[in-house]
């Protein structure tokens, strides 16, 4: 990607035709939008996907003998260009065939480390009129970029650790691995993933100067007080700006990151033609980590629920075309996940498989009656032919700390994934 960044507003135009076909006329590109049977009844979790590889349809395959679908490609209309950030060129960096390693993990977890000491720290400087140091978090977020393209399961396990009392610093750094688990997805080079990944990580700056009483209280916001909570947006534009050595994408980000396409977000009410595509990204991200994270007013969702209120929000808030690649990108499972399988045991999602999303790789913790278990991880992948397999599919995925099971507990402790 060149220097000059820029953004490519713009929707999809839907598809004309529909059929109902049997599931052997099912080809690459269609995208299927009714079942012969309810949906809760697959693994299939939105109602409509585009098939992008033979693997989905035999997934398809397995569930339903006939389908409807629609068969002619969306196409993405391009709006007007503007100053920002450039459309990615799409070539998808390979996913590794092989679950993460045990060196993974630990070169995930002293990124953590390092991750979070460094966003304290610059809230730290921030209050107290210090300069960010940017050279520290180009340097970390260039380690973070490094870790996500080698094992990006490894690095989203840990960043399910969660402090309800740290929330704004480690949330700062669970977008910015997003952001970059999303830019890697998307198909942006390194160089660009580095780009996203800073503007990611400093995106909530501005709260440092939001008095905690209002960052922190647990009732309802007055009026008075969403303003003040606003505010955070106008003062990240503030305190970026002063750093020379930032992109401007950072400070766009920071002042942009709560703006929606339909004119509704804030500060400056824009619109789509008005919001750069690194915006975007993060939008997603920010809204995905916010809502499936444990608040001092609210429980986190599961990470399912969260898809579910981006998928809502699509063409209307949220980039429709991003939302459908976030979906994508996060699957079915997304690592970190509690599971409830068909059989009544529970388990967590350790590692998602990129070829058959229903089948990922999974530590079980809860016996069938819903007890503490012996650990042991489960592929489901492995356990695909078996007879018995039916029992240990997935039956829906459930909000963290549901049965006393805390993943950031698991993720702290350590667990045996070999």
């Amino acid at each position: 990607m060149s220097k000059v960044l820029k953004a490519r507003p713009g929707y999809f135009h839907a598809a004309a035709k529909q059929a109902r076909i049997p599931v052997t006329a099912l080809r690459v590109g269609m995208r299927v939008i009714e079942l012969d049977r309810p949906w809760t009844e697959t693994p299939f979790v939105f109602q409509g996907f585009r098939l992008e590889n033979v693997q989905q349809i035999a997934e398809v395959a397995q569930y339903c003998a006939e389908v409807v679908v629609e068969y002619a490609e969306d196409e993405w209309v391009p709006a007007t260009r503007h100053a920002v950030l450039d459309a990615p060129v799409r070539r998808r960096h390979a996913w590794a065939a092989n679950a993460p390693s045990v060196k993974a993990y630990e070169s995930a977890g002293r990124l953590q480390e390092d991750a979070r000491a460094l966003t304290r720290s610059i809230m730290d400087d921030v209050r107290l009129g210090r300069a960010i140091n940017v050279k520290e978090v180009k340097s970390t977020v260039s380690a973070a970029v490094k870790n996500v393209l080698d094992s990006p399961d490894a690095v989203l396990w840990l960043s399910r650790i969660r402090h309800r009392d740290s929330y704004t610093s480690e949330h700062c750094v669970n977008v910015g691995l997003l952001a970059i688990n999303f830019g890697r997805h998307l198909g942006y080079s390194e160089e660009d993933l580095n780009t996203i990944g800073v503007a990611a990580m400093l995106h909530d700056v501005g709260k440092t100067l939001t008095p905690l009483e209002v960052l922190n209280k647990e009732g309802a916001l007055t009026v008075q007080e969403f303003e003040l909570m606003k505010a955070h947006t106008t003062e990240g534009r503030n305190i970026l700006m002063a750093h020379r050595n930032l992109s401007y994408g950072s400070v766009d980000v920071a002042y942009g990151h709560h703006e929606a396409l339909d004119g509704t977000g804030y500060p400056r009410k824009l619109k789509a033609s008005g919001i750069p595509e690194m915006t975007r990204i993060v939008t997603l991200c920010d809204v995905y980590d916010a809502v499936t994270s444990d608040r001092c007013y609210r429980k986190g969702l599961s990470s399912l629920r969260g898809l579910e209120i981006l998928k809502r929000g699509r063409g209307t808030k949220y980039d429709e075309r991003l939302v459908d690649e976030y979906v994508r990108c996060m699957g079915l499972y997304p690592t970190g996940s509690v599971v409830q399988l068909v059989n009544g045991a529970y388990g967590i999602v350790l590692s998602t498989n990129y070829r058959n999303r229903h089948l990922p790789r999974v530590l079980l913790v809860r016996d069938e009656q819903h007890q503490p278990c012996a650990e042991r991880v489960l592929d489901l992948q492995k356990l695909s032919g078996q007879s018995s397999m039916q029992g240990w599919l997935i039956r829906e995925v459930v909000p963290n700390g549901t049965l006393g099971i805390r993943v950031e507990e698991y993720v702290r402790r350590g667990v045996q994934i070999m």
